[in-house]
């Protein structure tokens, strides 16, 4: 019987999966994947990161050629660019590309060194095919759920839950679940969600909670400190120390809900309040337009696309950083970047869902509750904006504090450990058939 240090050398090789991770220095999409991909290859493991050609959201193809694979490196981390198609929509185009991407990667996938392990960040049903890939090269499987789909189409509404769709959908969802080696969920809540459906063993179901993990999202706080100080913006309604500024950065779409702000700052016009919102989305020029028809002066809408080394000095010059989303948003609890983001600038945070496990108030940075009513918002603010300077302080000070349990050195610990835990089960298995 081998040691388990000799066991650790034979797995050599992790493929990240992940559509939608592009690079830092294009994007800065998916921190998670490419975080995680930097840590395993520090560790001395091959590392090669699979995602699309085509950035999300940005309009830009980092691939050039029409090949359907292309190989590069960025922050000294392998990717291979898949070409999948343009899917820079919400709409039955992005969900084509995510059936693309799956299908061409388990078609081409002796082109690539086999993987030891496969860490997928899934996007069910439309990448169904990757378990099969996992399953063709003898690979174990882990599931990153970063987002719960579909179940977060139904919970905006946008889709029925007895739907047929959906139903398939979410059967596929279990499937899922239940033929990985372990799943990770950046969500508190979610085995929770696995058994409100009746899906773990233990009601007769298929999966078995004891692989289900959970890992949120976070944050390189060494990276956010040095870039704060480092990566500066010359604004003056940044500097103005004569407003209470609230900062919004992010999607501008039905999810983040963003009128109920921006109603809300009406009512706070003649309070020294201003909303600076970052970010771009399908209804961007609907509020920009709203705004002006409404003469609502302290709302200021900023950059559409903000280079992610500048995000942490904005975030630091807010007095109060934004989580704004649509009433039903987080059900399961939150792994949202730009809450870890928020936490890490050091100032207090507002979100208007009241989700449950929430880690805005478990550590006392802010307020989180459901508010729906502009006027219910604006009280809000208010409360904060009020705050003597010692208590708005101290808020400000655990804010920090807690950005240090998500730092990334930290989570990335963690995942190794759900990694080794199958890839250690699938060794001895091996090297059992193999005596």
């Amino acid at each position: 019987m081998l040691g388990s240090n000799n066991l650790m050398m034979k797995k050599k090789t992790i493929w990240f999966i992940n559509k939608d991770a592009a690079p830092i220095e294009f994007y800065g999409t998916h921190l998670r994947t490419i975080k995680l991909a930097q840590y395993f290859q520090s560790e001395g493991y091959n590392v090669k990161l699979f995602c699309s050609s085509y950035v999300h959201n940005r309009n830009l193809c980092l691939s050039d050629s029409n090949k359907t694979f292309e190989e590069k490196t960025y922050d000294n981390i392998p990717f291979v660019l898949v070409n999948a198609g343009c899917g820079s929509t919400n709409g039955i185009r992005r969900i084509i590309s995510y059936f693309r991407f799956a299908v061409k990667l388990f078609i081409h996938r002796k082109q690539f060194e086999k993987p030891d392990v496969i860490i997928h960040t899934s996007r069910i049903p439309f990448d169904i095919p990757i378990y099969q890939l996992a399953k063709k090269v003898k690979a174990k499987y882990i599931v990153d759920v970063t987002d719960l789909w579909p179940d977060s189409f139904v919970s905006l509404g946008l889709l029925g839950k007895n739907n047929p769709c959906v139903k398939i959908a979410y059967c596929l969802e279990r499937y899922i679940y239940s033929k990985a080696d372990n799943v990770v969920f950046s969500m508190p809540g979610a085995v929770n969600y696995v058994r409100e459906n009746g899906w773990d063993s233990d009601q007769g179901g298929t999966i078995d909670l004891n692989k289900l993990h959970y890992i949120n999202n976070g944050i390189d706080l060494s990276e956010f400190n040095v870039n704060m100080q480092r990566y500066k913006i010359e604004d003056f309604d940044l500097a103005n120390d004569k407003t209470f500024n609230i900062i919004y950065l992010g999607s501008i779409r039905l999810a983040n809900n963003l009128k109920l702000l921006i109603d809300s700052a009406k009512i706070l016009q003649n309070n020294s309040v201003q909303v600076l919102i970052y970010g771009d989305g399908e209804d961007r020029a609907f509020l920009e337009h709203y705004c002006e028809e409404q003469q609502i002066t302290n709302v200021k809408f900023k950059a559409k696309w903000t280079s992610p080394e500048y995000v942490p000095y904005i975030l630091s010059k807010a007095d109060v950083n934004a989580l704004n989303y649509s009433t039903n948003f987080g059900k399961y609890g939150g792994s949202m970047n730009k809450m870890f983001l928020g936490l890490a600038s050091g100032k207090p945070l507002c979100c208007n869902v009241g989700m449950p496990y929430s880690i805005i108030l478990e550590e006392g940075v802010g307020i989180d509750c459901k508010l729906t009513d502009p006027q219910d918002y604006a009280a809000a603010i208010l409360s904060l904006k009020n705050l003597p300077s010692d208590e708005y302080q101290t808020i400000c000070n655990k804010a920090k504090k807690a950005a240090e349990k998500y730092d990334y050195a930290k989570l990335c610990v963690k995942f190794k450990d759900v990694c080794n835990s199958v890839s250690y089960t699938h060794l001895r298995a091996h090297e059992t058939r193999s005596n």
